[in-house]
């Protein structure tokens, strides 16, 4: 769901292109609607907004970078990012890691979901 929806440049730029989305932005966009069919098939009003966060590990061999960007589409509130050979090691960790998530069946374990909300990461915007 999240991969087929076009997010339009926040500028104008020389090439003509889309924002590119992480897997976390992603995984925001697809909770976000599956929350809302919920409501919708429930009779209610569709509420749930994601956050558009974007949370990164790029593997480049033996180097590789990192950053978090809250939102992604600025103004942001936050934005970081690192470089080096630590990135690669995290990057093989995490695969390993979603690999097992994918053969237990389990999307999101709730020490997880702790852990992002303890570094400030949620896929959802608050209620206003």
């Amino acid at each position: 769901v999240g991969v087929c929806v076009a997010i339009p440049p926040h500028e104008a730029t020389p090439v003509p292109v889309g924002v590119p989305k992480t897997g976390y932005m992603i995984e925001s966009m697809v909770t976000a609607v599956a929350h809302n069919i919920q409501e919708l098939i429930g009779g209610k009003d569709a509420t749930h907004v994601p956050t558009w966060n974007a949370v990164c590990l790029a593997d480049f061999g033996d180097d590789g970078v990192a950053f978090i960007a809250q939102p992604q589409i600025p103004p942001r509130n936050v934005n970081w990012s690192s470089q080096g050979y630590w990135v690669h090691l995290a990057k093989v960790a995490f695969e390993k890691y979603f690999l097992h998530k994918v053969r237990a069946g389990t999307s999101e374990p709730g020490y997880e979901r702790i852990i992002m909300k303890m570094a400030g990461i949620e896929k959802l915007k608050k209620p206003v």
